[in-house]
Order: C-alpha cells, then structure tokens, then sequence
C-alpha cells in the first residue's frame, strides 16, 4: 500500500481491529441485547415528576350557555338568533382554577355582554369566532384583574 511494511501492518491491523468492532456491536445490538418493554404508566408518571408544569395546560369547563344577539339594525323587521355555546378555558397555572370557580358568574356575564354584542353574521363566520375569542380573553382577564385565560376552546358553538 504505502511501500514501508511497518507502516502498512499497523494500517492493516487498525482496519481490522474497526471491521472486527462493527461486527461484534452489529452482532450484540441484533442477537445479544433485548431492549425491555416500555411501561406506558411508568413512563407517565416519571413525565408528569420530572416534567414541567407548565406544558402540561390547565382546563376549565363553562357549560353550555345560550346568549340571544342583539339585531345589528333594531328598526329592520329581522328575526331573534341565538348562539349556544359551550367552552373551556385554558389557565396559566392550575392555581387559576379555583378564581374561575369563584367569579364563574363574573365570567358567565362577560360570556353574554361580549357575544351579544357581536352580530349573528359576524359570529357566523371564522374571523368572528376568533374575535369573539380575543374579546373574551381580554375581557375576562380584565375583570379578574390578572391574565388568568391563555386561550379558549369552543366545543360547542351554533348561531341560529
């Protein structure tokens, strides 16, 4: 190879020594070590021990609450829509869970002042869902005091 036979013996030795190695970790990785079976509840405990509190979100349940809208136009002869809506509240911290459960009338009541403002055609469409979302986040952090609600999950939402 390189003409010096002591250089090529120890070139020689060193590729056998590597060809050897990958063979014998190939060998124990495939035939000798068996990976044990993974405990799903194990696994979550330790997550849930180890694991950041503030990945995991905090949920709120507001039941279903039906809001009559306000007519834009109240001269136009137009029929009384509702919306029924039915949603969760996401908190910063699990802390938060009992303030919504104490003011839950002080939320239920921005709920109704904030959609019933908000017209049937403008609730009906996507932009107005998610305004009718950044509205109720501002205000319900507002009249609490503090930022309280990271977002809002609409599970039921009908404008009829």
């Amino acid at each position: 190879m390189t003409g010096k036979k002591m250089l090529d013996m120890i070139l020689l030795g060193v590729m056998t020594l590597t060809t050897v190695a990958v063979i014998g970790l190939f060998y124990y990785t495939e035939k000798v070590y068996k990976r044990p079976p993974i405990d799903e509840n194990k696994e979550r405990d330790a997550f849930l021990k180890e694991g950041d509190p503030k990945a995991i979100p905090v949920f709120y349940k507001i039941d279903k609450m039906t809001v009559s809208l306000v007519p834009k136009d109240p001269n136009a002869n137009q029929r009384m829509r509702y919306l029924e809506v039915e949603l969760s509240l996401v908190l910063f911290k699990p802390e938060d869970a009992g303030i919504i459960k104490t003011y839950l009338m002080v939320v239920q009541d921005k709920i109704i002042n904030v959609s019933s403002k908000m017209g049937a055609e403008e609730l009906n469409s996507l932009t107005g869902k998610i305004l009718l979302e950044d509205r109720l986040k501002k205000e319900i952090n507002k009249s609490l005091g503090k930022p309280v609600v990271k977002s809002i999950f609409f599970s039921r939402y009908i404008v009829q």
